[in-house]
């Protein structure tokens, strides 16, 4: 399967399967090394992936509540903040 199509839960299962391969140690180096690049690729995947849902998010959150009645991004952060 390629990496793109790769569903987030899955590749963070597979990131922490890698995470568990590496903590235990037992891994020759040239393995060790192999399996820490797999992380690095799958951690890179999840990021863009959530960087990606977040910015669709921030699309999805705009308001018109601005005085110019132009659209307003808001950060996705505020919802969180606003509730506590």
């Amino acid at each position: 399967m390629d990496t793109e199509e790769v569903p987030f839960e899955e590749a963070l299962k597979q990131l922490e399967v890698v995470v568990s391969r590496l903590e235990r140690g037992d891994l020759p180096l040239e393995q060790a090394l192999s399996v820490f690049e797999e992380g690095v690729r799958l951690t890179r995947l999840c990021s863009a992936r959530l960087t990606e849902v977040e910015r669709r998010v921030n699309i999805l959150t705009r308001s018109v509540e601005s005085v110019s009645g132009e659209l307003e991004e808001r950060p996705f952060e505020d919802e969180g903040e606003e509730e506590l």
